[in-house]
């Protein structure tokens, strides 16, 4: 961020941003246009944000802190915990990212086609939490509840698979689950995959 400008303006955009990105899409969302949804000058925008790929990236910052962390911080995993359990909790802070995310992640995933500076902060954000869903198949293996057939990595393809962006609106917003069901057969889904009771 420039050294210049006011926090709660920085704020006002992003939110700003985030609400125009998710209504009209990366390319159909203009700086004009979020200048005039904050309240702000187009060029109060360059004071934050010298591109329109900065303020993008800056915004994935922002909605991790925002929306993932309080939803993982709801749903915590303790060193207490049996493996199924944390198996639970992970399951259900990632059902809620989704159901917070989705549509800003439309946004995102066209600019990374085109933007490093984009692709990368994803990337790093999303290696973070793969390497979470490998902890959580770690647990499993540890507790020994893991098939022979199926390995750590595979624990969390599956989980990486069952719960983003794409199944949750293919399900919840294309047929209508409730994001309770959605939960239930993503537990299940795996649970009976690894041959739980």
């Amino acid at each position: 961020m420039s050294s210049g400008g006011r926090p709660q303006t920085r704020t006002q955009i992003l939110e700003s941003a985030r609400a125009m990105f998710e209504e009209h899409g990366y390319h159909g969302a203009g700086l004009g246009a979020i200048a005039k949804e904050a309240g702000v000058s187009r060029q109060a925008i360059y004071l934050h944000f010298p591109s329109k790929v900065e303020l993008l990236t800056d915004l994935h910052l922002h909605i991790y802190a925002t929306d993932v962390v309080p939803a993982i911080e709801r749903h915590p995993i303790t060193d207490t915990m049996t493996a199924w359990e944390a198996l639970d909790a992970t399951i259900a802070a990632d059902v809620e990212v989704a159901s917070r995310v989705w549509r800003i992640h439309e946004a995102l995933v066209v600019a990374r086609r085109q933007y490093p500076e984009v692709e990368e902060t994803l990337r790093v954000r999303e290696a973070d939490r793969y390497g979470e869903l490998l902890d959580i198949g770690r647990r499993l293996e540890r507790d020994g509840v893991l098939p022979p057939k199926v390995d750590v990595a595979s624990v969390a393809d599956m989980l990486w698979g069952l719960v983003n962006t794409g199944t949750y609106g293919n399900l919840v917003n294309e047929r209508g689950w409730s994001l309770d069901r959605y939960r239930c057969w993503v537990r299940d889904t795996i649970r009976l995959h690894l041959g739980a009771d």
